[in-house]
């Protein structure tokens, strides 16, 4: 014989097989508990919760059984909380006729935390080892429970495993990187403009021990051309040698040489340009040397303080 039974808060029909009579249930739509009625022997006639009468639902398409020490099986659904199963009533313990008449199913087995987390792992590898680019679809045994109790574990226990994954670092590479770190920023604001203002001074130091010595009297410049025939003459030494007339006169000798087009400029050495004031024996030479002679016997030139001094021969 069959129970029907009429929720009182959602109205959904239930039918509930006779040997779950007295015992303690759940409605699996509202999740409202209640005792299942005992069945009218007479007529069989329907047992109703006191309500006012509302249409019958549509007939559900399996008979809902009762498990006698589980709680109720029930469809995911969205709002579906598996604390509120886990925290429902415990029903009473079966008759020993009925014990013994009725067949009792072996209660399900659910995985423990421990084989969800292993399950976890072996789906992960899975993945990883795929190498085809197509979406691999989720493996059967990873959790789908999206916000319940079991998802959050299995996410925190990612977490702490990503975490210990990462190379921990010694306190002495920790140490090793600071001291790097402080090294840089010691050659970047220290060391470079200390290393900028030894150069300078390096080479202060060296210019002042190795610039032409100035010596003797003043110089001034002293500058001309040399023709040939009317020709430019390319190639002409030209000596400046001092007349003597005291005892202290610091004149040396100074020369020149001319170039293409017969200029030439006078020169105490490579470094020290002009020549110091005074009369000069001028005497010529070619580009092998050998002494060239001026046209009047000997040539005679005076380099005077206020200038200019400019001169002209023509060999």
């Amino acid at each position: 014989m069959t129970i029907r039974y009429t929720c009182s808060d959602c109205q959904s029909v239930l039918k509930i097989k006779d040997e779950k009579a007295g015992t303690n249930a759940k409605c699996p739509k509202c999740k409202t508990p209640f005792i299942v009625p005992q069945p009218d022997e007479d007529d069989g006639i329907e047992v109703e919760a006191e309500s006012p009468p509302v249409p019958e639902a549509p007939p559900v398409d399996d008979m809902v059984d009762m498990p006698i020490e589980l709680t109720p099986e029930v469809s995911a659904s969205d709002d579906f909380d598996p604390m509120d199963v886990l925290s429902g009533p415990t029903p009473a313990a079966p008759s020993a006729e009925r014990r013994s008449s009725a067949p009792v199913a072996p209660p399900s087995r659910k995985p423990s935390m421990a084989e969800m987390m292993k399950d976890l792992e072996v789906s992960k590898k899975k993945e990883a080892k795929k190498s085809s680019p197509d979406v691999s679809r989720p493996a059967a045994s990873s959790l789908q429970t999206s916000g319940s109790a079991a998802d959050m574990l299995s996410k925190a226990y990612q977490q702490k495993r990503d975490s210990a994954s990462a190379p921990p670092k010694s306190a002495k590479d920790a140490k090793a990187a600071e001291e790097r770190e402080m090294l840089t920023e010691f050659v970047k604001t220290r060391a470079l403009p200390a290393i900028a203002i030894i150069g300078c001074v390096i080479a202060a130091f060296w210019w002042y021990n190795n610039k032409p010595v100035e010596i003797g009297p003043p110089r001034f410049d002293a500058t001309g051309t040399i023709t040939k025939s009317g020709a430019p003459a390319k190639g002409i030494t030209v000596y400046f040698d001092p007349i003597i007339t005291a005892p202290d006169d610091a004149r040396t000798l100074y020369q020149g040489t001319t170039d293409e087009t017969g200029y030439f400029s006078m020169r105490m050495s490579a470094e020290l340009e002009g020549a110091a004031a005074g009369d000069y024996q001028v005497s010529f030479a070619d580009a092998g040397g050998a002494s060239i002679p001026h046209p009047s016997g000997e040539l005679k030139l005076t380099v005077k303080p206020d200038g200019p001094n400019e001169f002209k021969i023509d060999l």
